[in-house]
């Protein structure tokens, strides 16, 4: 019998059979930089904000993009293209690197990113990358960190643990930890009702904080300030969610949405400053999304090229639409001041 939090680790992670060991793009779902690379550039430009800012207070560069989760390195390498062509100063100097678990896809996207930009560096675990300045990226990271999952049966909360079999029981808490959390959920749950906790966050973010050095943390994920309401984890397969857990293990995605006053909380004991917190949609019109819209339309009067500039309007909405990925997503800014 192993707590959930492991049984979702090893249902992703597992080298050979996890589900992220084998996702085919778009099969069960569509990340952001999947649908359009106007979104990695409207990032590049947020980044290169982020750079002239840290250059004005005297924060000496080089700087570096540490993109976390960075998977087959597609956001990377449209991030730098972006760079390149529209802040190509800031391009010049920097250091790219990826962090990325699945020892394949860190290899495969080093390879592809270098023959972008000579400054590009992988590791497989972001505690082996140096201390640096600049700006720490995730998109769709943390939602798919492994939780750990309680369950309020009896006016009791307990941990749910995941048999050989597949099947849930409930036993005590694994670790001490989860006590202040059960007890802050405890009184919005109903009988039977589940909660997802996410304890990877809180330490993942104590390591951003101790290899930034200086900068900026710009997260990009699906979830919400949850204020205490129940957030149970659910799955994704050809584009259908549903609750079932454990079947298919493997097969399909597991992800429980990011409760982002936990990683404010935790950011601000850490020392970070809160810069700003927004729905994605916003945040891509504010930085300017729309050039990429009127670049379509500047397409051909008809045929190929522009059903292609339709398809590619279409892609953009999906990301700023309010009922698409536009609400469903937020963008959240940590600030990080130099040490005294």
């Amino acid at each position: 019998m192993q707590t959930f939090r492991d049984y979702m680790e090893a249902a992703l992670y597992d080298p050979e059979r996890g589900y992220y060991s084998r996702r085919i793009p778009t099969e069960d779902f569509y990340t952001a930089p999947e649908l359009h690379p106007a979104f990695a550039g409207v990032l590049a430009r947020k980044i290169a904000e982020k750079f002239a800012a840290l250059s004005a207070r005297g924060t000496p560069g080089p700087y570096s993009i540490v993109e976390m989760g960075s998977s087959s390195g597609l956001l990377a390498a449209d991030v730098l293209k972006s760079l390149k062509r529209e802040n190509p100063e800031w391009a010049r100097a920097l250091r790219y690197i990826v962090v990325e678990r699945s020892r394949p896809r860190l290899l495969e996207s080093v390879v592809t990113l270098s023959a972008l930009h000579e400054g590009v560096i992988g590791y497989s675990r972001l505690e082996d990358v140096l201390p640096c300045a600049g700006v720490f990226l995730s998109n769709e990271l943390v939602d798919a960190l492994p939780v750990h999952l309680l369950e309020k049966r009896d006016g009791r909360m307990y941990e749910v643990y995941v048999e050989e079999s597949g099947r849930t029981v409930l036993s005590d808490l694994s670790t001490r930890e989860l006590a202040p959390m059960a007890e802050g959920v405890a009184p919005h749950l109903a009988e039977g009702e589940r909660h997802a906790v996410n304890l990877e966050a809180l330490r993942w973010l104590r390591v951003v904080e101790a290899k930034l050095k200086e900068g900026f943390l710009l997260t990009i994920d699906y979830g919400k300030r949850f204020g205490g309401a129940p957030n149970p984890p659910r799955t994704y397969h050809r584009h259908t969610i549903d609750s079932r857990l454990t079947e298919g293990k493997g097969l399909k995605d597991i992800t429980a949405s990011v409760d982002f006053d936990l990683l404010i909380g935790e950011g601000r004991k850490l020392g970070f400053k809160l810069h700003s917190y927004e729905p994605l949609g916003r945040f891509l019109v504010e930085g300017g999304i729309g050039d990429w819209i009127n670049d379509d339309e500047g397409g051909g009067p008809h045929g190929r090229e522009e059903v292609a500039s339709y398809r590619s309007r279409a892609k953009i909405k999906t990301l700023i639409h309010p009922e698409a990925m536009g609400e469903a997503f937020k963008v959240l800014i940590l600030e990080k001041a130099a040490s005294a």
